[in-house]
Protein backbone atom coordinates (compact mmCIF):
# COMPACT_ATOMS: atom_id res chain seq x y z
CA UNK A 1 0.00 0.00 0.00
CA UNK A 2 2.73 2.44 1.09
CA UNK A 3 4.54 1.57 -2.41
CA UNK A 4 0.88 2.28 -4.38
CA UNK A 5 1.01 5.60 -2.89
CA UNK A 6 4.80 6.31 -3.33
CA UNK A 7 4.20 5.89 -7.17
CA UNK A 8 1.19 8.18 -7.33
CA UNK A 9 3.59 10.86 -5.53
CA UNK A 10 5.92 10.01 -8.02
CA UNK A 11 3.45 10.46 -10.81
CA UNK A 12 2.37 13.77 -9.57
CA UNK A 13 5.42 15.14 -10.71
CA UNK A 14 4.61 14.30 -14.48
CA UNK A 15 1.70 16.48 -14.09
CA UNK A 16 1.45 19.89 -15.87
CA UNK A 17 0.33 22.99 -14.27
CA UNK A 18 -3.19 22.88 -15.39
CA UNK A 19 -3.44 19.18 -14.28
CA UNK A 20 -2.20 19.92 -10.96
CA UNK A 21 -4.81 22.93 -10.61
CA UNK A 22 -7.51 20.23 -11.70
CA UNK A 23 -6.26 18.14 -9.34
CA UNK A 24 -6.28 20.75 -6.12
CA UNK A 25 -9.90 21.62 -6.92
CA UNK A 26 -10.80 18.23 -7.03
CA UNK A 27 -9.39 17.19 -3.84
CA UNK A 28 -10.66 20.05 -1.92
CA UNK A 29 -14.20 19.00 -2.89
CA UNK A 30 -13.54 15.53 -2.01
CA UNK A 31 -12.53 16.88 1.80
CA UNK A 32 -15.32 19.56 2.38
CA UNK A 33 -17.78 16.31 1.05
CA UNK A 34 -19.28 15.16 4.47
CA UNK A 35 -17.92 12.11 6.15
CA UNK A 36 -19.84 8.89 6.25
CA UNK A 37 -20.67 8.23 9.28
CA UNK A 38 -18.47 4.78 11.21
CA UNK A 39 -20.75 1.86 11.34
CA UNK A 40 -22.49 0.53 14.41
CA UNK A 41 -20.21 -1.41 16.74
CA UNK A 42 -22.78 -4.21 17.39
CA UNK A 43 -23.62 -4.53 13.42
CA UNK A 44 -21.10 -6.84 10.94
CA UNK A 45 -22.09 -4.64 7.97
CA UNK A 46 -19.10 -3.13 6.34
CA UNK A 47 -18.86 0.59 6.24
CA UNK A 48 -20.04 2.01 2.76
CA UNK A 49 -16.94 3.12 0.81
CA UNK A 50 -16.28 7.22 0.32
CA UNK A 51 -16.61 6.84 -3.65
CA UNK A 52 -20.32 5.13 -3.39
CA UNK A 53 -21.82 8.88 -2.79
CA UNK A 54 -19.94 11.35 -4.82
CA UNK A 55 -19.80 14.89 -4.03
CA UNK A 56 -22.44 16.75 -5.55
CA UNK A 57 -21.27 18.89 -9.11
CA UNK A 58 -19.17 18.99 -11.87
CA UNK A 59 -15.53 18.32 -11.14
CA UNK A 60 -14.18 19.44 -15.03
CA UNK A 61 -14.57 19.34 -18.48
CA UNK A 62 -14.31 15.61 -18.12
CA UNK A 63 -17.75 15.77 -15.89
CA UNK A 64 -19.40 18.03 -18.32
CA UNK A 65 -18.62 15.65 -21.12
CA UNK A 66 -20.01 12.35 -19.14
CA UNK A 67 -23.21 13.89 -17.97
CA UNK A 68 -24.09 15.61 -21.25
CA UNK A 69 -23.13 12.22 -22.89
CA UNK A 70 -25.75 10.94 -20.33
CA UNK A 71 -28.45 12.80 -22.29
CA UNK A 72 -27.64 14.39 -25.53
CA UNK A 73 -29.84 17.07 -26.86
CA UNK A 74 -29.57 19.60 -29.68
CA UNK A 75 -28.92 23.12 -28.14
CA UNK A 76 -30.41 24.94 -31.59
CA UNK A 77 -33.54 22.99 -31.71
CA UNK A 78 -33.62 21.09 -28.73
CA UNK A 79 -34.19 17.72 -30.00
CA UNK A 80 -32.68 14.44 -29.10
CA UNK A 81 -32.39 12.65 -32.48
CA UNK A 82 -28.66 12.97 -32.20
CA UNK A 83 -25.93 11.16 -32.58
CA UNK A 84 -21.80 10.85 -32.73
CA UNK A 85 -20.20 12.97 -35.55
CA UNK A 86 -16.43 13.42 -34.24
CA UNK A 87 -14.11 14.97 -32.11
CA UNK A 88 -13.01 18.72 -32.27
CA UNK A 89 -10.48 20.57 -30.13
CA UNK A 90 -10.62 17.47 -28.15
CA UNK A 91 -14.29 17.80 -27.21
CA UNK A 92 -16.46 14.74 -28.46
CA UNK A 93 -18.96 16.45 -31.36
CA UNK A 94 -22.42 15.55 -32.00
CA UNK A 95 -25.15 15.90 -34.92
CA UNK A 96 -28.54 16.56 -34.68
CA UNK A 97 -30.67 14.61 -37.19
CA UNK A 98 -33.46 17.34 -37.06
CA UNK A 99 -31.24 20.49 -37.77
CA UNK A 100 -28.37 19.10 -39.31
CA UNK A 101 -26.04 21.40 -37.26
CA UNK A 102 -22.92 19.76 -35.29
CA UNK A 103 -21.98 20.94 -31.73
CA UNK A 104 -20.39 20.09 -28.43
CA UNK A 105 -20.92 19.59 -24.55
CA UNK A 106 -20.24 23.66 -24.28
CA UNK A 107 -22.18 24.85 -27.18
CA UNK A 108 -24.95 27.20 -25.76
CA UNK A 109 -23.50 27.86 -22.79
CA UNK A 110 -21.56 30.18 -20.90
CA UNK A 111 -18.52 28.52 -20.90
CA UNK A 112 -18.66 27.75 -24.64
CA UNK A 113 -15.46 28.58 -26.65
CA UNK A 114 -13.32 29.88 -23.50
CA UNK A 115 -10.06 28.33 -23.53
CA UNK A 116 -7.77 26.78 -21.01
CA UNK A 117 -10.08 24.55 -19.78
CA UNK A 118 -7.82 22.55 -17.45
CA UNK A 119 -7.98 26.16 -15.40
CA UNK A 120 -11.59 26.24 -14.84
CA UNK A 121 -11.62 24.10 -11.83
CA UNK A 122 -9.04 26.66 -10.57
CA UNK A 123 -11.18 29.90 -11.14
CA UNK A 124 -14.11 27.37 -9.41
CA UNK A 125 -11.98 27.15 -6.53
CA UNK A 126 -11.24 31.16 -6.78
CA UNK A 127 -15.17 31.97 -6.93
CA UNK A 128 -15.52 29.73 -3.23
CA UNK A 129 -12.65 31.81 -1.95
CA UNK A 130 -14.10 34.80 -3.19
CA UNK A 131 -10.98 36.54 -4.00
CA UNK A 132 -10.35 39.80 -5.88
CA UNK A 133 -9.48 39.35 -9.73
CA UNK A 134 -5.81 40.32 -9.47
CA UNK A 135 -5.32 37.31 -7.23
CA UNK A 136 -7.49 35.03 -9.68
CA UNK A 137 -4.98 35.97 -12.36
CA UNK A 138 -2.11 35.06 -10.11
CA UNK A 139 -2.88 32.34 -8.61
CA UNK A 140 -3.74 30.26 -12.45
CA UNK A 141 -1.14 32.84 -13.84
CA UNK A 142 -3.79 34.61 -16.36
CA UNK A 143 -4.18 37.41 -18.00
CA UNK A 144 -6.23 39.99 -15.67
CA UNK A 145 -8.57 40.51 -18.13
CA UNK A 146 -8.69 36.88 -18.61
CA UNK A 147 -9.91 36.69 -14.98
CA UNK A 148 -12.57 38.71 -15.79
CA UNK A 149 -14.34 37.15 -18.56
CA UNK A 150 -14.25 34.02 -17.11
CA UNK A 151 -15.58 35.27 -13.69
CA UNK A 152 -18.93 36.92 -15.68
CA UNK A 153 -18.84 33.76 -17.48
CA UNK A 154 -19.27 31.39 -15.12
CA UNK A 155 -21.64 34.32 -13.01
CA UNK A 156 -24.17 34.49 -16.35
CA UNK A 157 -26.43 31.67 -15.43
CA UNK A 158 -26.16 32.20 -11.60
CA UNK A 159 -27.04 35.81 -12.06
CA UNK A 160 -30.52 34.91 -12.92
CA UNK A 161 -31.20 32.04 -10.73
CA UNK A 162 -33.77 33.48 -8.12
CA UNK A 163 -36.70 31.99 -6.32
CA UNK A 164 -39.54 31.89 -8.45
CA UNK A 165 -42.36 32.28 -5.32
CA UNK A 166 -41.82 33.42 -1.98
CA UNK A 167 -44.49 32.36 0.63
CA UNK A 168 -45.76 32.40 4.50
CA UNK A 169 -44.22 34.86 6.03
CA UNK A 170 -42.73 37.53 3.75
CA UNK A 171 -39.80 39.82 4.98
CA UNK A 172 -38.92 42.92 2.50
CA UNK A 173 -36.26 45.44 2.50
CA UNK A 174 -34.21 47.59 0.87
CA UNK A 175 -30.35 48.03 0.43
CA UNK A 176 -28.14 50.35 -0.77
CA UNK A 177 -25.20 50.54 -3.04
CA UNK A 178 -23.20 53.21 -4.23
CA UNK A 179 -23.19 53.97 -8.05
CA UNK A 180 -19.98 53.10 -9.47
CA UNK A 181 -18.31 53.57 -12.95
CA UNK A 182 -15.22 51.38 -12.32
CA UNK A 183 -13.70 50.08 -15.75
CA UNK A 184 -15.62 53.34 -17.76
CA UNK A 185 -13.39 54.92 -20.03
CA UNK A 186 -15.81 58.30 -19.33
CA UNK A 187 -17.23 59.16 -16.32
CA UNK A 188 -20.69 61.86 -15.55
CA UNK A 189 -18.63 63.35 -12.31
CA UNK A 190 -15.23 63.60 -11.50
CA UNK A 191 -13.38 60.53 -10.40
CA UNK A 192 -13.01 59.15 -6.38
CA UNK A 193 -10.85 56.45 -4.98
CA UNK A 194 -12.75 53.31 -5.49
CA UNK A 195 -15.18 52.37 -2.60
CA UNK A 196 -14.88 56.18 -1.38
CA UNK A 197 -17.22 57.94 0.24
CA UNK A 198 -20.60 59.85 -1.18
CA UNK A 199 -20.14 63.19 -1.69
CA UNK A 200 -24.01 63.85 -1.16
CA UNK A 201 -25.46 62.61 2.21
CA UNK A 202 -28.17 60.25 2.91
CA UNK A 203 -30.45 58.87 0.30
CA UNK A 204 -29.40 60.91 -3.17
CA UNK A 205 -29.14 60.11 -7.34
CA UNK A 206 -25.60 58.24 -5.80
CA UNK A 207 -27.35 55.05 -4.10
CA UNK A 208 -28.24 52.31 -6.60
CA UNK A 209 -31.71 50.65 -4.73
CA UNK A 210 -31.77 46.87 -4.15
CA UNK A 211 -34.75 45.21 -3.06
CA UNK A 212 -34.38 41.75 -0.93
CA UNK A 213 -37.10 39.46 -0.75
CA UNK A 214 -36.70 36.77 1.77
CA UNK A 215 -39.19 34.36 3.24
CA UNK A 216 -39.06 32.10 6.65
CA UNK A 217 -39.38 29.18 4.84
CA UNK A 218 -37.18 26.24 5.14
CA UNK A 219 -35.54 26.80 2.30
CA UNK A 220 -35.63 30.39 2.82
CA UNK A 221 -36.46 31.34 -0.62
CA UNK A 222 -34.57 34.82 -1.75
CA UNK A 223 -34.78 37.39 -4.43
CA UNK A 224 -34.09 40.56 -5.18
CA UNK A 225 -33.77 42.85 -8.00
CA UNK A 226 -31.83 46.11 -9.07
CA UNK A 227 -34.49 49.00 -9.28
CA UNK A 228 -34.70 52.08 -10.92
CA UNK A 229 -36.08 54.25 -8.46
CA UNK A 230 -37.97 53.62 -4.85
CA UNK A 231 -41.83 53.96 -6.14
CA UNK A 232 -44.38 51.83 -5.47
CA UNK A 233 -44.61 50.41 -9.37
CA UNK A 234 -40.71 49.41 -9.25
CA UNK A 235 -41.58 47.81 -5.95
CA UNK A 236 -44.55 46.23 -7.36
CA UNK A 237 -42.90 44.68 -10.42
CA UNK A 238 -40.54 42.92 -8.29
CA UNK A 239 -42.76 41.82 -5.72
CA UNK A 240 -45.79 41.11 -7.55
CA UNK A 241 -44.66 38.21 -9.82
CA UNK A 242 -43.00 36.65 -7.29
CA UNK A 243 -45.37 36.74 -3.74
CA UNK A 244 -47.95 34.45 -3.06
CA UNK A 245 -51.09 35.95 -2.13
CA UNK A 246 -51.59 34.21 0.96
CA UNK A 247 -48.42 35.36 2.32
CA UNK A 248 -47.91 37.65 5.12
CA UNK A 249 -45.66 40.52 3.98
CA UNK A 250 -43.75 42.70 6.48
CA UNK A 251 -41.82 45.43 5.57
CA UNK A 252 -40.94 48.75 7.19
CA UNK A 253 -43.42 52.11 7.14
CA UNK A 254 -41.73 52.63 3.18
CA UNK A 255 -44.97 53.90 1.43
CA UNK A 256 -44.25 51.86 -1.85
CA UNK A 257 -44.80 48.85 0.40
CA UNK A 258 -47.76 49.78 1.59
CA UNK A 259 -49.09 50.84 -1.78
CA UNK A 260 -48.09 47.54 -3.32
CA UNK A 261 -49.72 45.58 0.09
CA UNK A 262 -53.15 47.31 -0.65
CA UNK A 263 -52.96 47.16 -4.39
CA UNK A 264 -52.35 43.22 -4.00
CA UNK A 265 -54.58 42.51 -1.26
CA UNK A 266 -52.86 40.48 1.03
CA UNK A 267 -51.83 40.75 4.72
CA UNK A 268 -49.55 43.41 5.38
CA UNK A 269 -47.33 44.13 8.73
CA UNK A 270 -45.56 47.32 9.31
CA UNK A 271 -42.88 48.24 11.72
CA UNK A 272 -41.42 51.94 12.40
CA UNK A 273 -38.04 50.93 12.99
CA UNK A 274 -37.21 54.75 13.66
CA UNK A 275 -39.97 54.71 16.76
CA UNK A 276 -38.36 51.31 17.73
CA UNK A 277 -40.49 49.21 16.44
CA UNK A 278 -38.43 46.01 15.89
CA UNK A 279 -41.03 43.04 16.75
CA UNK A 280 -44.66 42.67 16.54
CA UNK A 281 -46.72 39.31 17.54
CA UNK A 282 -43.51 37.44 16.40
CA UNK A 283 -43.03 39.70 13.39
CA UNK A 284 -40.14 41.11 12.38
CA UNK A 285 -37.25 41.83 9.71
CA UNK A 286 -34.18 39.96 11.49
CA UNK A 287 -33.63 37.49 8.59
CA UNK A 288 -34.16 40.15 5.87
CA UNK A 289 -31.48 42.69 8.15
CA UNK A 290 -28.98 39.69 8.22
CA UNK A 291 -29.04 39.07 4.41
CA UNK A 292 -28.45 42.34 3.71
CA UNK A 293 -26.18 43.09 6.03
CA UNK A 294 -24.02 39.73 5.45
CA UNK A 295 -24.34 40.33 1.79
CA UNK A 296 -22.56 44.07 1.92
CA UNK A 297 -20.09 42.31 4.14
CA UNK A 298 -19.06 40.21 1.05
CA UNK A 299 -19.52 43.08 -1.00
CA UNK A 300 -16.83 45.15 0.66
CA UNK A 301 -13.71 42.95 -0.32
CA UNK A 302 -14.31 43.80 -4.42
CA UNK A 303 -13.48 47.32 -3.32
CA UNK A 304 -16.93 49.22 -5.24
CA UNK A 305 -18.28 47.14 -7.76
CA UNK A 306 -19.08 48.36 -11.53
CA UNK A 307 -23.20 48.92 -11.40
CA UNK A 308 -23.45 47.77 -14.60
CA UNK A 309 -22.24 44.24 -13.29
CA UNK A 310 -23.65 44.57 -10.01
CA UNK A 311 -26.45 41.64 -10.92
CA UNK A 312 -23.63 39.27 -11.70
CA UNK A 313 -22.37 40.07 -7.95
CA UNK A 314 -26.21 39.55 -6.54
CA UNK A 315 -26.40 36.07 -8.30
CA UNK A 316 -22.86 35.54 -6.94
CA UNK A 317 -24.37 35.86 -3.71
CA UNK A 318 -27.13 34.13 -3.79
CA UNK A 319 -25.11 31.24 -5.71
CA UNK A 320 -23.20 31.24 -2.11
CA UNK A 321 -26.08 31.12 0.25
CA UNK A 322 -27.46 28.67 -1.78
CA UNK A 323 -25.37 25.90 -1.63
CA UNK A 324 -23.66 26.85 1.90
CA UNK A 325 -26.61 26.98 3.77
CA UNK A 326 -27.23 24.76 6.64
CA UNK A 327 -24.82 21.91 7.36
CA UNK A 328 -23.02 22.24 3.38
CA UNK A 329 -20.27 23.50 2.23
CA UNK A 330 -20.00 25.35 -1.13
CA UNK A 331 -17.27 23.69 -3.53
CA UNK A 332 -16.04 24.35 -6.51
CA UNK A 333 -17.77 21.55 -8.02
CA UNK A 334 -21.01 23.35 -7.48
CA UNK A 335 -19.91 26.77 -8.99
CA UNK A 336 -19.05 24.34 -12.10
CA UNK A 337 -22.16 23.15 -12.71
CA UNK A 338 -23.71 26.60 -11.92
CA UNK A 339 -21.38 27.98 -14.55
CA UNK A 340 -22.47 25.33 -17.17
CA UNK A 341 -26.13 25.76 -16.37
Amino acid sequence: MIDDFQRLLDMLRDLSREELLTLDATVRSLLSAPTPAAPNATTDAPPAPTSAVPPPGLAGIADIEASFACAPECPHCHSKRVHKWGHANKLRRYRCKDCKVSFNCLTGTPLAQLHKRGLWAGHAQALVDGVSLRKVAERLEVHLTTAFRWRHRFLQTPKDVKAEKVQGTVEADETFFTRSYKGARKLPREARKRGGENTKPGLSDELIPVLIVRDRTVAAATTDAILPDRSAVSVGACLEPVLDRKSILVTDADPAFCAVANRLEIAHVTLVVSKGERNWDGYHLQHVNAYCHELKGWMFRFRGVATKYLDSYLGWHRMNDRDGRGDNTQTARHVMAAAWG
